[in-house]
């Protein structure tokens, strides 16, 4: 009996290959060198193997650039029909979570790049992470996209089996509807960690003799080549002696093609012989592991040892099978909850491209190429990976290099739109408060050509993006530390009471000690950090921020209004602090902190400060003796700037560097996140003022240093 009459499994191979936006050229050289192109010469050997392939958008300007041999040589097996190309947003974000606009223009830059530059027509679309939510579903079926890739997990949480999600779906929202094909989880896990005879095995579930199934492997490039595999790399066991001396994905491809009841497909190919077996109803939510990393770390750790007990048979079978099912995690949104910097990008993102939005309208005569280079800012600041994190493989958030090129986007968009308004004449209003984070609290903006301010009256009546517009350059671009779920009670975790946000109020016992503050340990004796401020904005453009709260002593509790004012003037910001108690304290008692953190240096890490000219580490912690000035300089070649700190008279400050621990492939990577500074500024009467002084400098030449 021929193979074919025992049934058939239609099986599409999926690569997708991305690096995130501002990653260093010499890493994604390595990415060439060890996955993309032996990935593709291989797919090249064998004629009769086909694959989809999706490249972000990032990675092909940096093809195009630096190998435009590989991306000929993509187009050629397109030509010959063994290579389908995959599109999605050109910058990769996650389209769930910018506007329709946006999601419209990030889908057809990727078209628009591939027919300008190789006369190719992407085919459906890839979601970054795999972020799935039903309200895209009227956006792609307007700009015509005929299919999306989801993974099964979800058509497993509605009550598909395994063997109903070896078809394509029709899915809708809103009367619109577009075609989805389920990822399958089970081959993602063998490829390419186990034999590839594993993988024909699992195809067997598949054969149909309707010849209707489809299974739909997907894995990403860099897996195939960079990733570690014990005491070697996926590059070796992919591309050199694989599991018995032979390259594994030699081994793969032979052996799909030695089984002819396997039916190589391109996805476009499969749908024009067979249609959608039904409708489906998707929930929102994106792969797995996702969906546990978003949520909070406590209940990361009660879900991950929830699965660890099925993996270890400790639960019925039965009641093991529901828990896989429905422990769902949470959606990819929380992650902009978990982390208040990803939140702080996004929301500046919008605030940014609203502007752009409101520009266009009331400079409708302007041509739309005016606006052209500041809506390429605002799509490649919505690039997903700062925005999140997973675990070693998906730093994220964690790496201050990938932050910083989002906020680069962002500022240099806001630069652009400030000239373009100039030029037409258009007035800024320099002071104003609106919710900018979107959290139902009012926020002060102060901002100028040079520089923006962005104050939160919820969290402190603290300053959460410090800017210099014209470098791009956000020195509040400081991750908070915290718990994460893989760290270990063997390494130094801080987990920060509170936000790492500039000008966080503190009543400290004068006799706080120098690492306490930098544990975190220390007692607060205020009730100020973190906490609601009363927003006031002033008819000379200022903005006050006011809390009355209380001190607690040991022998009593004491009274205290908190007062501080922002003045934005050119390229310095003032702040100005008036204080009221309702007994006088004993200035050898209590002193008073408005704790400031900024980002001293971006990669590669240079650190180095000055106090009263005299230079310091960042990186290690700093008991100076009194000083009026204090000078953080980003030395990177590419930034030039630094920030310099005055206060009216020398006072005490305690600085030390901000480190989280990043879990990699052989232990912890120590990441720096910032720099912190706490002056103590000694309490005097029942009244006492003071103020503080920001200048943000720039240099045009290196030997300005």
């Amino acid at each position: 009996m021929l193979p074919w009459k025992e049934g058939t499994v239609y099986f599409s191979i999926i690569w997708h290959a991305h690096q995130p936006l501002g990653n260093f050229p010499w890493v994604i050289e390595e990415a060439y060198q060890k996955a993309y192109f032996p990935l593709l010469q291989m797919i090249a050997k064998y004629p009769e193997i086909k694959s989809n392939l999706h490249f972000s958008g990032p990675l092909l300007m940096w093809l195009h650039d630096n190998h435009p041999e590989y991306l000929d040589q993509v187009v050629n097996l397109y030509h010959r029909n063994q290579i389908e190309i995959v599109g999605g947003g050109f910058y990769d974000p996650i389209l769930a979570i910018i506007p329709d606009k946006d999601k419209e223009k990030q889908i057809q830059l990727m078209i628009d790049w591939w027919e300008k530059n190789y006369s190719v027509t992407p085919q459906g679309i890839w979601l970054a992470e795999r972020v799935w939510v039903p309200s895209l579903i009227p956006i792609l079926n307007k700009m015509e996209i005929e299919y999306i890739f989801i993974d099964d997990y979800l058509f497993k949480m509605v009550g598909l089996s395994e063997e109903q999600t070896f078809y394509s779906y029709m899915t809708e929202n809103e009367g619109k509807s577009i075609i989805v094909l389920p990822i399958n989880e089970s081959v993602r896990y063998l490829v390419p960690w186990k034999k590839p005879e594993e993988t024909v095995e699992y195809l067997t579930k598949g054969r149909d003799f309707q010849h209707e199934k489809i299974i739909v492997m997907m894995s990403d490039m860099e897996k195939m080549g960079l990733w570690p595999a014990g005491d070697r790399t996926t590059y070796k066991i992919c591309y050199v002696d694989g599991y018995n001396g032979k390259p594994w994905m030699e081994s793969f491809f032979e052996a799909i093609l030695a089984n002819s009841w396997i039916k190589l497909t391109l996805i476009s190919e499969y749908l024009g012989r067979k249609h959608p077996r039904r409708l489906v109803y998707l929930p929102a939510g994106s792969y797995d592991k996702m969906s546990l990393w978003a949520l909070t770390t406590p209940l990361r750790k009660r879900l991950e040892n929830l699965h660890q007990m099925v993996d270890q048979n400790k639960v019925e079978t039965e009641l093991a099978e529901d828990i896989k099912t429905f422990t769902t995690g949470s959606i990819w949104q929380n992650f902009l909850v978990k982390y208040s910097q990803a939140n702080i990008m996004h929301k500046r993102m919008l605030i940014c491209r609203n502007k752009i939005e409101k520009t266009e309208k009331e400079l409708s005569y302007l041509s739309s190429e005016r606006f052209q280079r500041i809506w390429e800012n605002i799509l490649a600041s919505q690039s997903n990976d700062a925005y999140w994190h997973g675990s070693s493989a998906f730093g994220g958030i964690y790496y201050l290099f990938l932050r910083h090129s989002i906020h680069k986007h962002i500022l240099t968009a806001e630069h652009l739109l400030d000239k373009l308004r100039n030029q037409e004449g258009l007035k800024e209003i320099s002071s104003k408060i609106q919710d900018v984070l979107l959290d139902g609290q009012p926020d002060g903006i102060l901002e100028n050509e040079y520089v923006s301010c962005y104050i939160s009256s919820l969290i402190g009546g603290s300053i959460f993006s410090l800017n210099l517009k014209e470098r791009g350059y956000n020195f509040l671009n400081v991750l908070t530390r915290q718990n994460e779920a893989y760290h270990t009670d063997d390494i130094p975790i801080v987990q920060d009471r509170f936000e790492k946000w500039t000008f966080q109020d503190h009543f400290l016992f004068t006799s706080v000690k120098e690492e306490a503050l930098q544990k975190d340990t220390y007692q607060d004796l205020g009730d100020f950090a973190n906490k609601q401020y009363d927003i006031l904005q002033n008819t000379d453009g200022s903005i006050t921020l006011k809390r009355k709260s209380v001190i607690r002593l040991k022998e009593n509790t004491i009274q205290a209004m908190v007062s501080k004012t922002y003045y934005l003037n050119h390229t310095k910001l003032l702040i100005k602090y008036d204080i009221n108690l309702s007994s006088t304290i004993d200035p050898d008692t209590l002193l008073f902190s408005p704790e400031i953190n900024v980002i001293g240096v971006s990669y590669p890490y240079k650190t180095t400060g000055t106090i009263n000219g005299k230079q310091f580490d960042l990186a290690k912690l700093v008991n100076p003796p009194k000083c009026k000035t204090l000078e953080i300089q980003d030395l990177n070649e590419l930034e030039r700037v630094s920030i310099v700190i005055n206060f009216k008279k020398a006072i005490k400050c305690v600085i030390f560097p901000l480190f989280s621990f990043l879990k990699d492939q052989v232990g912890f990577e120590e990441t720096y996140q910032g720099t912190s500074i706490f002056p103590k500024i000694t309490i005097s009467g029942k009244k006492f003022s003071f103020i503080v002084e920001i200048i943000f400098k720039s240099f045009n030449r290196k030997e300005d240093y």
